[in-house]
């Protein structure tokens, strides 16, 4: 053994700061000393075993006996709960005993409580679904209004697009036409400039003047009905396009009303909502304290059951139905006595 560790420690590699001191190996040498010679001590020392036995004996001793408490809890939680039954399935069947009355008193007085609170609870849950329904009938009824207004106000949009078109288009056929008489301006200047220089052309004869004098007029004269057409067709054309300004104003101001309409209708949804919602959470509030009631009410019965049960148990009423239970709460005391005989022997 102390050659192993000699031939262990000699091939453990030191860091450079620590080679000035004692060799590293030799503090783990030490220690394994000592802790063989405690070993050893243990192990020749009778005393110090029986000390650690006894320790280690008492702690278990206590683990048991914390776990047989545990199991003892169980058991009487178990026969009280037997106990109970037995006292519900008496006051159940009828049986009613001399010594129970005052119980048996306090039992129908919770009762006929628990009846009136369960029927208030159930005109509350009426009144609630009540509620309840006449919320999602409203918001139907709202959304509906509110669909058939959105509906209008895409149609009209549809035909305000359209508008817009058209005038669009109105627009580019009045700057067609003026591009168009601006032409037409230009060639009457070069007609009138003809004219001009065919009155200060003395080289023609009067005749061929004549000739040309003619064209020239028939030509101003197809230039001013024509001057005259577009002008005309101008006017006709503003004239649409302020119709459709008027009408499509017309269009914004119905778009305008559809969608007022709108949202009055979502607030007219919301005020009802919240009306609706407030008597909601009035009678939830309501349903909550009879629910908190009928909690007392078996509260104040587990006892009052219990105390019959006990009663019935220590009597030992002759009856088909309770033999299963007495069966059981025999039981439970058995496993009951049991435990408590083995903590006392602890």
């Amino acid at each position: 053994m102390f050659n192993f560790f000699i031939a262990f420690f000699r091939f453990q590699r030191l860091a450079e700061k620590t080679r000035a001191g004692l060799p590293y190996w030799l503090f783990w040498f030490l220690l394994c000393i000592i802790m063989l010679l405690v070993a050893f001590i243990f192990l020749r020392d009778k005393d110090l075993r029986q000390k650690l036995n006894l320790f280690f004996f008492k702690t278990k001793r206590k683990l048991i006996k914390i776990q047989l408490q545990v199991r003892l809890k169980k058991e009487k939680k178990k026969k009280d709960e037997l106990i109970g039954e037995l006292g519900k399935k008496s006051w159940r069947e009828g049986i009613r005993l001399e010594k129970s009355k005052k119980i048996e008193r306090n039992l129908k007085n919770l009762e006929k409580n628990r009846f009136r609170f369960q029927k208030r609870l159930e005109e509350i849950e009426t009144k609630t679904e009540m509620f309840a329904g006449e919320l999602i009938e409203s918001d139907h009824k709202f959304d509906d209004e509110v669909k058939k207004q959105q509906a209008k106000i895409r149609h009209q949009r549809k035909k305000l697009a359209e508008i817009d078109e058209n005038r669009r288009q109105k627009k580019l056929d009045i700057l067609e036409k003026k591009e168009e008489f601006e032409a037409l301006k230009i060639n009457m200047k070069a007609v009138d400039k003809k004219a001009k220089q065919l009155e200060n052309n003395h080289k023609l004869g009067e005749e061929k003047k004549e000739i040309k004098r003619a064209e020239i007029e028939q030509k101003i004269k197809v230039q001013d009905e024509t001057k005259k057409a577009i002008l005309k067709e101008i006017r006709q054309l503003r004239k649409e396009k302020t119709g459709i300004a008027k009408e499509k104003a017309a269009l914004q101001e119905i778009i305008e009303g559809y969608e007022t309409k709108v949202k009055e209708t979502e607030k007219a949804k919301e005020e009802k909502r919240h009306i609706h919602l407030k008597e909601i959470e009035a009678w939830e509030k309501n349903k909550e304290k009879i629910q908190e009631k009928l909690k007392e009410i078996v509260r104040q019965e587990d006892p009052l059951f219990a105390s019959l049960g006990k009663l019935i148990n220590e009597l030992r009423i002759d009856h088909e139905l309770f033999g299963s239970n007495y069966s059981q709460i025999d039981k439970a005391d058995k496993r009951i006595r049991e435990i408590e005989r083995q903590i006392q022997n602890l």
